[in-house]
């Protein structure tokens, strides 16, 4: 076992001890409020990627962690895809309903929603195992250690730009709505910390790339703003955000 092997062991208990729970309370939120508590665009990104490594179509496992337990990562991101069809129903049970003043997507709001779960899967999918990304572990690859590599370590990649998108639409959704449907403080705190978990795992699998550090900067960032936002609004409305799950 490799000295770190524990401590990459705790930060991945980590992220998904603040992930799953970040689900759970969008999922709440939005059965109480009727409404939806991921933007679209988000979960269309979202999904595919949780399906992708949840079903093992590529490894969940990042190449630099040789004693890396397969089957554990791959059932947390299956845990996670299999949350997020619940946040995807209330999407489709309740997200049509928010468009009534856009008479086009409102009209086409099922046919777009499966278009752009499609689009995103394809995009994803060759994405992650066609881009080639900077070799920061030396790895080896067909006895050779090249500069750039192609496949499953486009995952993180990937996973952290929609992040960072994720993060700024939750701001989009709270200024668009003006209120706190489907949203809570608690959402915004366990992703931001199930965020900075990733982060802390990418590290202790590897030195990361610039690209990785930039990302995870500017994700923490909205991230904080987002926390601070629903802090404020629910204080506003007469909440206590500490107790409104």
């Amino acid at each position: 076992m490799r000295s770190n092997d524990l401590w990459l062991y705790v930060s991945y208990f980590f992220l998904a001890l603040f992930w799953l729970p970040a689900y759970f309370f969008i999922i709440r939120r939005g059965f109480k409020d009727r409404s939806y508590g991921m933007p679209i665009v988000a979960m269309l990104g979202n999904w595919p990627w949780e399906w992708m490594f949840g079903l093992n179509i590529y490894s969940a496992c990042p190449l630099a962690w040789e004693n890396c337990p397969q089957l554990f990562v791959q059932l947390a991101n299956l845990a996670a895809a299999l949350l997020d069809s619940l946040i995807v129903y209330t999407i489709l049970r309740f997200g049509r309903e928010q468009f009534k003043h856009k008479a086009h997507i409102y009209k086409y709001f099922y046919p777009l929603f499966i278009f752009g779960l499609v689009s995103s899967a394809a995009i994803q999918y060759t994405f992650i195992g066609e881009i080639g990304f900077p070799n920061v572990y030396g790895l080896a690859q067909n006895g050779q250690v090249p500069p750039f590599l192609a496949g499953d370590e486009g995952g993180s990649y990937s996973a952290y730009v929609l992040t960072f998108l994720m993060g700024i639409l939750f701001i989009l959704m709270l200024w668009e709505r003006g209120n706190l449907e489907g949203q809570s403080f608690w959402i915004a705190l366990t992703m931001t910390l199930g965020n900075v978990a990733a982060f802390v795992f990418l590290l202790l699998v590897g030195p990361a790339s610039g690209l990785l550090w930039v990302l995870f900067i500017l994700t923490v960032v909205v991230n904080v703003v987002y926390m601070v936002m629903t802090y404020q609004k629910s204080l506003e409305l007469g909440f206590n955000p500490w107790t409104r799950f």
